[in-house]
């Protein structure tokens, strides 16, 4: 599959190599989805000029955005993040408090979520009436927040929203801000 077709790709330098990648499955304690593995293996991380990817979900924040896909290191440098789940490592970062996860553990193992860390989930009235041109996307997440009829999520979910079921499915729902307009 060539993702970098429907996205700007500029890598932070080499693939990863096999022993970066066995450093860090070493520090979390469980190997990485292979699809995940694989992309390391031969993209190894870098920017992403603006794309977006559709959650499967409502969101308080319409799509997701991610700016840049992280190497080992900074993967690595993020394992001790106090707002990630701790089944999920930080794969990427988008604007606006945006984190791309990836679930290394449990019943949705390999799956990728986007993590708000405005905690937009959270917001209240007042704060919502600071921004009266919001999408209707947004504003209907927030009714339905209000109403009680939004899906059910797991405990400790309340800002992870799911995008796709593996890293290959993310990747290919990638679309560039540029093609979207």
């Amino acid at each position: 599959m060539n993702w970098k077709k429907n996205v700007s790709f500029q890598p932070h330098g080499p693939p990863q190599t096999d022993e970066s990648i066995e450093l860090l499955e070493n520090a979390i304690g469980v190997r990485l989805p292979e699809d995940y593995r694989s992309y390391l293996q031969t993209d190894g991380g870098g920017y992403v000029d603006d794309a977006f990817a559709s959650c499967t979900c409502p969101t308080p924040f319409g799509e997701m955005n991610i700016t840049e896909l992280h190497t080992v290191s900074e993967v690595t440098e993020l394992l001790n993040s106090t707002v990630t789940p701790r089944n999920m490592v930080c794969i990427g970062y988008g604007h606006f408090g945006m984190t791309t996860c990836l679930s290394i553990a449990g019943l949705d193992h390999g799956q990728v979520f986007a993590l708000d860390t405005e905690m937009r989930y959270y917001w209240d009235e007042d704060t919502l009436s600071r921004y009266p041109h919001l999408d209707d996307s947004i504003k209907e997440f927030f009714r339905q927040r209000d109403a009680g009829e939004l899906p059910e999520r797991p405990w400790g979910y309340e800002n992870c929203y799911h995008v796709a079921d593996n890293f290959e499915e993310f990747l290919a729902k990638l679309v560039s801000a540029s093609s979207e307009s």
